[in-house]
């Protein structure tokens, strides 16, 4: 009978969440609301009875919810596009999270929260919700403005903060002990290490299984390993959500991402609604009704304190002050980590029980509250731009001028150069050998107690073990070595003179390194698994193995590198979208309404009639007065649009021009308006209103400008001297001081202000 009861208690739990799910929809509100409603209807604090008959089973599935969640938010954040996001929103999110901590640390001591409690609040304050933003920029048409990129780019960089944070917090509940300090330390390492071997690992894997396997099993394979990594983030002390994560990132960085997208999504959404609505079911009416005051308040704290914190920190790293109010101003919803967090804290007995309703209320507080806010965005930022006092606007400019200055100033020194490119490749293979070594250990522990098994004595496992990890490390420290000399040798030249030969500096460089190593390897090497004669044991094999096999340890470094440089490489199909902003003199931007007109997006429906057509036949410019600024294809956004380019079914077309013309253009094509979730997705180019400079280009026509060959961007409008142009042929000219409307990416509107600065003379 209980296998019954779970069948009859998953009926409820699907049936409630997706009657509410379709109501929230209808409502305009996040489907995450519903399910955490249905989740209070059928759980147990709601008279007149609950309809569940065991919480226990329902919280072990949504534990299964959790992972299939992390493992999707980690498939929307690969390695290589954390990396092409660029130090300035990487530190803009990073500042902001520790301002967002200061203010609830201030708002702790007013109304007098412990320590342990400001952290657990703050980390729910210092997360928003990526698909509640996501949907409000596609409702209010934002998504390809550059405050809203900035918002989606700190958005999703915030699930790393959150993931930190609960790693962080678990395992102080766990009762460890440790500093903040030596829990980030640990985790760098746990990651490190578990991205090293997932990177060797999966996508040689998951090549063998496109090749050898059907889907099905594909999809197995995929789940089991995601379990694998859950279990041992656990095991190693931290949270169950970090290895989904990491393998979801992972996986994002590979060929086979899409597949094992499309197969997952369906388990995604059961599980996460399971998940919701178990956290529905902790929630007590009556104890929300009893704080609604605290709710009021929080939610107001939050939408100011998160607004002023993502704001300063944007402005902090060069964005424009309205461009920095903009963004902060939709990094106000709560999301799924604030009611983790909160569970997490009360499960601990660190939260009263009231917080775990309180953190909903705020949530949905701020899921209401922010698209309001931000439909009236520009007459707020109006009165802020006129309260703002005339000395911080010079200071900020003149921030911004210095800040402009640096990235401008001149290249460092060959020497430098060649060394800084080294670090980050020396650093990861240091903290790699650490966490072998640290997360052996642990791992040993586990595999003593079943040596019998194996028919050896628990000594004989110890030799093995650790002369087996002594092989997987030596590939990495030979590599450790090959840099450290590299960087010694480059040093060396740099600095040699008369007075200092070159092999002496090199030679003492070298002692340096081997004694610094010596200390390193002495820190992290458990000394207690095999005593001192033990590990001279080890160490004699270590030799030999070098001696005779090191040509093949550098062999399987060079193989494993790569495979890691092929999952960070950038795909060239997809532009980088994210920059610092960069304006250069006699530049200057204005308002796309100041055009007006607006962008428009238009699917290419499964039947149309002019599908395979090129752009050129299609002539939509000439018949309906729209530009078609690009295309996104299979997940990938094509900006290069050229009049040879065809269209398929399934493109999504996005257009420029004046209301009417939109219109009639999405018409003609038979377009259906996408879903703000769609919408949302497509968000790789931007508009930018530049001023032409004095050139010798001034009076050419447009084509001889050979602009989008040479920075990839194109002119989509020209305006001056009493005219306006939008879409213009290749004959249309540009004068000096015109305004012209450009489109592209971020890094492609950058390289046309740079090419405006200094561009070569026309041929006569």
């Amino acid at each position: 009978m209980d296998g019954i009861g779970l069948i009859q208690d998953l009926a409820i739990v699907f049936l409630a969440a997706g009657i509410a799910g379709v109501v929230c929809r209808r409502l305009g509100l996040s489907v995450i609301v519903g399910y955490l409603l249905a989740g209070i209807v059928v759980g147990p604090y709601t008279p007149p009875f609950s309809l569940i008959l065991d919480l226990d089973r329902i919280h072990t599935l949504a534990q299964v919810g959790l992972v299939f969640l992390m493992f999707s938010i980690g498939l929307g954040l690969s390695l290589n596009k954390l990396g092409r996001m660029g130090w300035p929103t990487l530190l803009a999110t990073a500042l902001g999270a520790f301002l967002m901590l200061n203010f609830t640390q201030l708002l702790g001591l007013a109304v007098g929260w412990s320590s342990q409690q400001t952290l657990f609040v703050a980390a729910m304050f210092m997360v928003s919700s990526s698909a509640v933003i996501a949907k409000i920029i596609g409702e209010l048409n934002l998504t390809h403005e550059r405050a809203a990129q900035r918002a989606l780019s700190i958005t999703v960089l915030e699930d790393v903060v959150a993931v930190t944070m609960l790693t962080i917090l678990a395992s102080q509940t766990s009762g460890q002990g440790a500093d903040v300090g030596s829990l980030l330390a640990g985790l760098t390492t746990f990651v490190v290490l578990l991205v090293g071997v997932g990177l060797l690992m999966v996508p040689r894997l998951m090549k063998r299984l496109e090749t050898r396997a059907d889907p099905e099993l594909q999809t197995i394979f995929v789940a089991g390993l995601l379990f694998l990594l859950a279990l041992a983030a656990v095991k190693a002390g931290y949270s169950l959500a970090l290895g989904a994560f990491l393998l979801g990132a992972i996986v994002a960085g590979i060929p086979q991402k899409p597949a094992v997208e499309k197969a997952f999504v369906g388990l995604r959404d059961l599980f996460s609604s399971v998940f919701f609505v178990a956290i529905g079911m902790l929630i007590e009416v009556r104890l929300m009704l009893d704080v609604w005051l605290w709710i009021l308040g929080l939610g107001v704290f939050v939408l100011v304190a998160r607004a002023v914190a993502v704001s300063v920190a944007l402005v902090a790293c060069g964005t424009p002050t309205r461009e920095a109010w903009r963004a902060g101003l939709l990094l106000g919803p709560l999301g799924e980590f604030s009611f983790i967090i909160a569970q997490l804290g009360v499960g601990a007995a660190i939260l009263p029980p009231a917080y775990y309703p309180l953190s909903v209320g705020v949530s949905i507080f701020t899921v209401l509250v922010v698209p309001l806010i931000n439909r009236h965005a520009d007459p707020l930022l109006a009165v802020a731009g006129r309260l703002e006092p005339a000395w911080m606007q010079r200071a900020v400019a003149a921030y911004h001028t210095w800040l402009g200055q640096l990235q401008n100033a001149p290249v460092a020194s060959v020497a430098w150069r060649l060394i800084r490119a080294r670090l980050w490749q020396l650093a990861l293979e240091i903290l790699f050998v650490t966490g072998v070594m640290i997360f052996s250990e642990q791992l040993l522990e586990r595999v003593l107690p079943h040596a019998r098994s194996f028919g050896l004595s628990p000594d004989t496992l110890g030799y093995v073990f650790w002369g087996a990890m002594t092989v997987v490390v030596l590939i990495p420290l030979v590599a450790v070595w090959r840099n450290v000399a590299a960087m010694n040798m480059i040093y060396a030249e740099s600095v040699t003179n008369s007075r200092l030969p070159f092999a002496l500096v090199h030679n003492i460089l070298r002692a340096v390194a081997a004694i610094a190593m010596a200390f390193w390897l002495y820190a992290i090497i458990p000394l207690s698994q095999l005593g001192g004669w033990g590990w001279l044991v080890i160490g004699l094999f270590a030799v030999l193995v070098i001696t005779f096999y090191s040509r093949k340890l550098i062999f399987w470094y060079s193989e494993w590198d790569i495979t890691v440089r092929s999952a960070l490489t950038e795909n060239p199909a997809i532009r980088p979208d994210l920059g610092p902003d960069q304006r250069g003199p006699g530049l200057r931007q204005q308002g796309l309404q100041d055009w007006k007109v607006r962008l428009g997006e238009c699917v290419v429906p499964d039947a149309a009639a002019y599908a395979g057509q090129s752009l050129g036949e299609l002539a939509i410019p000439q018949r309906h007065g729209c530009a078609v600024l690009e295309i996104e294809r299979n997940g990938i956004v094509i900006t290069a649009v050229r009049p040879d380019l065809r269209v398929y079914p399934g493109d999504k077309l996005l257009l420029l021009g004046e209301e009417g013309q939109i219109r009639a253009a999405t018409d003609a094509l038979a377009k259906e308006r996408p879903s703000p979730d769609d919408a949302a997705d497509f968000r790789g180019s931007v508009l930018e209103t530049l001023t032409i400079p004095e050139t010798a280009w001034s009076g050419r026509p447009l084509a001889e400008w050979n602009i989008g060959q040479l920075t990839g961007t194109r002119i989509v409008g020209i305006s001056g001297g009493g005219r306006r142009i939008i879409a213009p042929s290749g004959q249309s000219v540009m004068h000096t001081g015109d305004s012209v409307l450009v489109a592209g990416t971020l890094a492609e509107i950058a390289a046309f202000r740079r090419w405006l600065k200094s561009p070569p003379k026309p041929s006569a």
